[in-house]
């Protein structure tokens, strides 16, 4: 069954626009950041890559460059800032998830 998110912010990389209800929240969002980055992540599912998602974020959000906003907001953009940026940079592919290698036995 699909989830149906009723946010007029929702998109495939904002699931329920959480990201962008934070957003405009600014200064009186209170943290914290860590929180809204795991329920973020959550709701991409396992089909839509978090590092590509958050730069597609920042950059409609405008967010990818300049200095953080104050407080909890700013600490949610150096987050995702961080998310857009985890990459194997030596294998060109994103960084595992999780999960047991093939022929490891638990």
């Amino acid at each position: 069954m699909a989830t149906k998110y009723l946010s007029p912010h929702h998109s495939p990389d904002d699931p329920g626009g959480v990201i962008r209800e934070v957003l405009l929240m600014g200064p009186e969002f209170s943290g914290p950041a860590e929180d809204v980055i795991v329920a973020w992540t959550l709701r991409l599912g396992v089909d839509r890559d978090p590092a590509d998602a958050a730069k597609r974020l920042l950059a409609t959000y405008e967010l990818a460059e300049g200095p953080l906003p104050d407080g909890a907001c700013g600490k949610l953009v150096d987050l995702l800032r961080q998310a857009a940026s985890s990459r194997d940079l030596a294998a060109g592919r994103p960084v595992r998830r999780g999960g047991r290698r093939r022929g490891q036995e638990g």
